[in-house]
């Protein structure tokens, strides 16, 4: 039951020889994560990232919508008529373990140009997902943290925690941008 629960992740096992699926699930992410943190770390005065006009509400505000967007283009890649999405994509295809009666299939297989994309849907709905789930429960339980902790904990769990949330939303806004290349350019030019 639990790898059904986890399949939208499979987009980040998806594999590619020209590394270009890397740099853009976990190079960049990383790059302006680290920056932001970086740029906040620089700048004088303490940034409010739990309080109610902190980051983690502004980003909130933006990503709680994302799911329904998500969610309406995975609907329309599935069910877009056009025998191109079934082939399997020219070139050296990316490979995936896909999920088969229960279990994995033990070889990665080439996917099409609907299977990719469906993956990455999957994947952009469950990451908006989780980004305002953590908001929402981070925005509730800081204060309470902020108490309980000694100042020299809390400034570091603080540290890691936007880390961690600022990789996700930026691999979240970058997939998204490769997602919509994908199917505002890339689909549509001939193999």
């Amino acid at each position: 039951m639990i790898i059904e629960l986890t399949r939208p992740f499979s987009y980040l096992w998806i594999r590619h020889s020209s590394k270009r699926l890397t740099v853009v699930n976990w190079f960049i992410p990383s790059g302006c994560s680290l920056a932001a943190i970086f740029i906040g770390w620089l700048l004088p005065g303490s940034i409010d990232v739990f309080g109610p006009t902190g980051i983690l509400s502004k980003i909130l505000a933006f990503v709680q919508s994302l799911p329904g967007f998500y969610i309406a283009a995975l609907a329309a890649v599935a069910t877009f008529n056009n025998p191109h999405m079934d082939r399997a994509m020219p070139g050296e295809a990316p490979t995936l373990r896909i999920l088969h009666n229960g279990e994995l299939t033990p070889q990665p297989i080439s996917l099409t140009r609907r299977r990719l994309l469906c993956v990455m849907f999957a994947f952009l709905t469950v990451a908006s997902v989780v980004l305002t789930v953590m908001a929402i429960g981070s925005l509730t339980v800081a204060p309470l943290i902020k108490d309980l902790l000694p100042t020299q904990l809390y400034a570091p769990a603080k540290l890691v925690f936007s880390g961690l949330y600022l990789l996700l939303f930026f691999q979240m806004l970058c997939v998204t941008m490769w997602g919509l290349f994908y199917i505002g350019e890339r689909m549509l030019t001939p193999d």
